[in-house]
């Protein structure tokens, strides 16, 4: 079965620019989300983004060529990000769904909190390549990535309760090696998920200097998404188990 690997030159920053704690590489993936927001306004015209205006202004704004690729998501309440794929096999960048406009085929300005999420997770991609590189481990070893991310939408995004019971279980008929992978696998998504929420307050408040608009009523509190609970019940349960490979 062939496996999935990954030109690191066109789908992560060098070391040299994204490098130090993975805390460290989390803001300065924020910080250069709102670095891109605030170069984007020269690139709007009539309240529109052209495509190829969107992805010169991502890639001068990471320093580095990563490959993009931008398609219609075909409905204004769905976006996303995946790896760019090519024949081989093997990821080179990333591509973009995003809603665009009909007759031009732009981005809307208007849709700048949606697109600013998948820029917030592209930064937090290209700023750590172990998130990656975990994700295709799990892929390329165990086939059973869309399951796990099934376990993570249902029991760990935002305001779900993470359960201890509910996590032994999904790990109980796994291998050392694979629950370590799909524990560390959780971690790294938990932890992209929170840095997109810590973000928003910041990117926001660039929206409203650029717009000249206030938002009106909306929380920041992450207190209801229990992410210091979240990280423990993970981190405790990926102790035991490292533990308890050494020991054997």
């Amino acid at each position: 079965m062939i496996k999935i690997s990954i030109d690191k030159s066109k789908t992560f920053l060098p070391l040299s620019i994204a490098k130090g704690t993975t805390e460290q590489r989390l803001q300065k993936a924020r910080l250069l989300n709102l670095k891109f927001y605030d170069n984007l306004q020269y690139e709007i015209v009539k309240r529109e983004i052209k495509p190829a205006a969107f992805k010169r202004t991502l890639k001068s704004t990471a320093g580095a060529k990563i490959g993009i690729d931008i398609f219609n998501a075909g409905c204004e309440n769905v976006s996303n990000l995946t790896f760019r794929i090519n024949k081989d096999r093997k990821i080179k960048g990333f591509s973009f769904f995003l809603p665009l406009e009909y007759w031009t085929g732009n981005i809307r300005q208007s849709l700048q909190t949606v697109f600013l999420r998948e820029t917030q997770k592209f930064f937090n991609e290209i700023c750590n390549p172990k998130f990656a590189a975990r994700k295709l481990t799990i892929y390329n070893k165990f086939r059973n990535l869309s399951e796990v991310d099934a376990f993570y939408a249902q029991n760990i995004n935002g305001k779900n309760e993470l359960k201890n019971d509910i996590l032994k279980d999904f790990l109980s008929k796994r291998s050392d090696r694979e629950k370590i992978d799909i524990l560390q696998y959780l971690r790294y998504t938990l932890q992209c998920e929170q840095n997109i929420k810590k973000a928003e307050y910041q990117v926001d408040r660039h929206i409203e200097k650029a717009e000249n608009l206030k938002f009106i009523n909306k929380n920041y509190d992450l207190t209801d998404y229990k992410y210091d609970k979240k990280f423990e019940l993970l981190e405790k349960e990926l102790k035991d188990i490292i533990k308890s490979v050494r020991q054997k």
